[in-house]
């Protein structure tokens, strides 16, 4: 009889993520979302400016503390909520590698997995939250009188406003993407804080799922990043 690989693997369910990390995911992700809509009213929609800016305003108010939650976080959070888990560990750069290649396949080749953030992106989280504090900065410093030269605080606060913009879809649009072609479950744990984790029984003889799976012994804790 065929062996089929349910008959050969271990589903099991983790919880990965605390509440508190998945409330300032939402806090963060909702307050970006609204002040991308809104920022774009207020430049390309006259008619509905005043209103759009105060949405704004009350977004950027929302934001904080959802940014100061997660630097809580960066000391206080699980291990895998910290603050050495933005930068790629050493036993994680074949996962990058992996990622990458997934990407320049447009999903024919096949997703790593991984047990909390996506290696590849570990470096952009850091780089997302960086910009939306320069966002919180330049925002509240908003000046019309020039920085240097011709360029305004506006102008800075805008490129930034660009640069965070594209990051969010990149990572709408890949976390998708990760659901649908690989096995991964990264929208569901945001919402639930588990993930499941797909484990070869030994002596299965099931090949080409090294590339999807993740080995016991890694089960109910992060890889270290030493």
């Amino acid at each position: 009889m065929k062996q089929t690989i349910q008959d050969t693997t271990n589903i099991r369910r983790v919880a990965v993520w605390s509440g508190w990390l998945r409330l300032s995911h939402l806090v963060v992700g909702s307050a970006a979302l609204v002040l991308m809509v809104t920022g774009w009213l207020m430049r390309h929609a006259p008619s509905v400016e005043i209103v759009a800016v105060d949405w704004h305003y009350l977004a950027a108010a929302l934001l904080v503390p959802g940014m100061a939650l997660r630097i809580w976080l960066l000391f206080s959070g699980r291990p895998v909520e910290r603050g050495s888990q933005w930068m790629p560990g050493d036993n994680e750069w074949h996962a990058v590698a992996q990622t990458l290649r997934f990407y320049l396949s447009l999903g024919r080749a096949p997703l790593p997995r991984w047990y909390a953030h996506n290696p590849l992106w570990k470096p952009l989280y850091l780089l997302l939250y960086l910009l939306l504090g320069v966002l919180l900065v330049t925002g509240a410093l908003y000046d019309q009188r020039p920085l240097f030269g011709g360029v305004y605080l506006p102008d800075v606060h805008r490129v930034f406003a660009v640069a965070v913009t594209l990051l969010v879809i990149a990572h709408l649009i890949t976390v998708l993407w990760h659901d649908w072609k690989g096995q991964s479950d990264d929208v569901s744990a945001i919402i639930n804080g588990h993930r499941l984790f797909v484990t070869e029984r030994s002596g299965s003889g099931v090949s080409g799922l090294r590339e999807t799976v993740i080995s016991p012994d890694q089960i109910g804790r992060p890889p270290r990043n030493d």
